[in-house]
C-alpha cells in the first residue's frame, strides 16, 4: 500500500476498533466529563498516567530505530520532537496538571505503579521494540487515535465542573491539536508498513484493552 493511500476499508476497520473500545465510554471518563469523578481518583490517575507519558518517547524511539523507511522515521521523529523537546515538554506539562489536582511532582515521579499501569507500559514497550513495524504503529494509533476527542472532553469537564483554568490543563490543550496530526501520520505509516491487516487490527484491539484496563486501575482507587 502507498504511504498516501490507506484503503478505505482498512481505515474503517481500524477506527471501528477505537469506537468499540473507546476510553470515553469507560466510567472513569464518563464521570470526569459529567463532573462526578471524585478528586482522589483523578489524583491517582495523575500519579499513574505520568509513567506511561514519560515512557512514550522511548516507544517512539524503538520504532524509529527499527524501521528502514525514511518516511516513517521522519513521521516518528516529528512525534518524538513534540513529546520531548524543550522545557515545556509533555511530561513537564503533565506534572503541572498533577499539581493542579493536588499532587506534587515528587509524589507523582515516585508513585508505586498499579499492576494495570505496569502492564500497559510493559505492553507498549514490548510491542514497539519487537513486533512488526505496522503492528507497533497500530499500537501507538490505538492511543493517539483517541487522544484528541478525549482531550476535548477532559478540558470541557475540567472547566465546567472542576473550575480549572487553561494554564492548569495545557497538557490536554497541546494534545488536542498535536495528536490529530500524529494519528493521521500513523495511519499513513501503517499503510506503508502493513503486510497483514488482520495482525494490525489485533494489535490495535489488544492495545485498547490495555488502555481500558489502565483506567480500571485508576477507577478502583480507594479514598
Amino acid at each position: 500500500m502507498s504511504m498516501l493511500a490507506v484503503s478505505t476499508e482498512f481505515e474503517a476497520r481500524l477506527k471501528a476498533v477505537l469506537e468499540a473500545k473507546s476510553m470515553l465510554k469507560h466510567p472513569f471518563y464518563v464521570e470526569w466529563t459529567q463532573g462526578t469523578l471524585p478528586m482522589h481518583k483523578m489524583q491517582e490517575y495523575a500519579r499513574q498516567y505520568y509513567h506511561f507519558e514519560a515512557a512514550f518517547p522511548r516507544f517512539l524511539s524503538a520504532i524509529h530505530t527499527r524501521t528502514e523507511s525514511p518516511k516513517i522515521r521522519q513521521l516518528i521523529l516529528d512525534n518524538l520532537w513534540d513529546e520531548e523537546h524543550g522545557e515545556r515538554n509533555h511530561p513537564t506539562l503533565w506534572l503541572e496538571f498533577a499539581r493542579a489536582v493536588g499532587v506534587e511532582p515528587d509524589e507523582v515521579i515516585t508513585a508505586e505503579l498499579r499492576p494495570e499501569t505496569r502492564a500497559l507500559v510493559d505492553h507498549f514497550r514490548q510491542v514497539t521494540s519487537t513486533a512488526p513495524i505496522a503492528e507497533a504503529l497500530g499500537t501507538l494509533f490505538a492511543y493517539e487515535g483517541q487522544v484528541p476527542a478525549i482531550a476535548w472532553q477532559k478540558i470541557k469537564g475540567l472547566t465546567e465542573f472542576y473550575g480549572f483554568e487553561p494554564k492548569q490543563f495545557e497538557f490536554f490543550s497541546v494534545h488536542l491539536v498535536a495528536d490529530i496530526a500524529h494519528s493521521g501520520a500513523e495511519m499513513e505509516a501503517i499503510a506503508e508498513a502493513c503486510t497483514d491487516e488482520d495482525a494490525v487490527i489485533r494489535a490495535v484491539d489488544t492495545a485498547c484493552d490495555r488502555l481500558l484496563a489502565f483506567l480500571d486501575g485508576c477507577y478502583a482507587a480507594a479514598a
